[in-house]
């Protein structure tokens, strides 16, 4: 069945070939499901009669599916602005009935920690580097739900990334690129993604992992204390527990007695 909203982005004449289109198919079910039950009972009457209304309405079907391929390829989505404007509004409104917590404006979006880019000329969208073909905004949100809860409920190592930090922690302050314990975050990034590249580890995926390392660990590792404190620039947005936001831009690692 069609999406009630998706009028907001497609044009008339292509949702009214699509009702025909549809109309059509599920006619060809009924009928379809009428011709197995009377070819199970050897009722060759009804039979011959359902194979005839079949046949000829796979021709309506053809034409129904014609009309609708033409209709949509005398359309295109970059060049109607208003429409455009419209369906920004829509995907808004999806995310807000799916309480997601999006930010940002049309073509380009965060639902923390994914980056949602809508490309319409292409006819695609991405999330977070993961394409995909859907555009009607309820079902692309949906996709984003499920992206964003699976984040949410995988398994985070915090010691291995405590690890990961403390040791481009040390390669910046031998590099001569500390302020007494503190190395900038954007230092810090720098060195996780020497050699995978910022396109694999977004420093969107870099916050959201700081954000799980402060909700679930006491952040001492190897003898040292973690702390996440606001930089004069270069800050990255964190959520935090209260539901708001920090400004973090250095790691500041201090001496403690024991390890955890």
């Amino acid at each position: 069945m069609l999406q009630e909203n998706a009028g907001t982005l497609l044009p008339q004449d292509v949702l009214d070939s699509w009702k025909k289109l549809d109309t059509s198919a599920a006619r060809f079910r009924r009928l379809s499901a009428q011709v197995s039950k009377a070819a199970g009972r050897w009722d060759l009457r009804l039979l011959r009669q359902r194979l005839a209304e079949l046949a000829g309405l796979a021709e309506d079907a053809k034409a129904a599916a014609e009309a609708a391929d033409a209709a949509l390829a005398a359309w295109s989505a970059e060049s109607l602005s208003s429409t455009v404007a419209a369906y920004a509004a829509d995907l808004e409104r999806a995310a807000a009935q799916l309480r997601l917590p999006l930010q940002g404006v049309f073509p380009d979006y965060e639902v923390f920690p994914l980056k949602l880019s809508l490309d319409l000329p292409g006819e695609q969208a991405t999330i977070s580097r993961r394409k995909t073909t859907t555009l009607e905004p309820l079902s692309l949100m949906r996709e984003v739900q499920a992206r964003h809860q699976a984040l949410h409920r995988s398994t985070f190592n915090a010691k291995r990334f405590m690890k990961a930090l403390t040791a481009a922690h040390r390669l910046q302050s031998d590099a001569g690129r500390a302020i007494g314990m503190d190395v900038s975050l954007t230092a810090i990034y720098e060195v996780l993604t020497m050699r995978t590249g910022p396109g694999d580890y977004t420093k969107s995926e870099f916050a959201f992992d700081i954000y799980r390392l402060r909700r679930e660990s006491d952040m001492v590792y190897d003898h040292k204390q973690l702390s996440f404190l606001n930089g004069r620039s270069g800050n990255i947005p964190v959520p935090n527990a209260k539901g708001g936001t920090d400004a973090l831009g250095i790691l500041r690692l201090a001496e403690v007695e024991g390890d955890a």
